[in-house]
């Protein structure tokens, strides 16, 4: 867990090492992995790190590249992936066109809209 801890925090610095902000999407797939995790710790770490990454990429990178990976983890079976996506959300929304904001609504309303929330008196 600590190699993949250290794993998951150092990728979110890697920019400059993957060529710059146009090849940055190279980092996506192993911060996915480790997004998925069971171990808390480094699925935290890998949402921050991708938080980071998400920053580095031009408006047509982010619907290409990072919106579809917040797409799979919002669409995952276990809760680990779903818990992920939802610290995702919140970076990749204001940046994306209208349909695709469209696009990350309703997959947060499938989502969510299944969970049974507690009724409040």
């Amino acid at each position: 867990d600590e190699v993949l801890l250290a794993l998951a925090e150092q990728l979110g610095t890697f920019t400059a090492l993957v060529g710059g902000p146009e090849f940055v999407h190279c980092l996506l797939p192993p911060l996915e992995s480790l997004a998925t995790v069971e171990e808390t710790v480094v699925r935290d770490k890998a949402v921050e790190s991708l938080r980071a990454v998400s920053h580095e990429h031009s408006p047509p990178d982010l619907e290409g590249h990072f919106v579809p990976l917040v797409k799979r983890l919002a669409g995952g079976d276990w809760f680990t992936s779903r818990t992920s996506a939802c610290g995702l959300f919140s970076v990749c929304y204001p940046r994306v066109s209208s349909p695709v904001k469209a696009e990350l609504r309703q997959v947060i309303e499938v989502g969510v809209g299944s969970v049974r929330w507690p009724q409040s008196h």
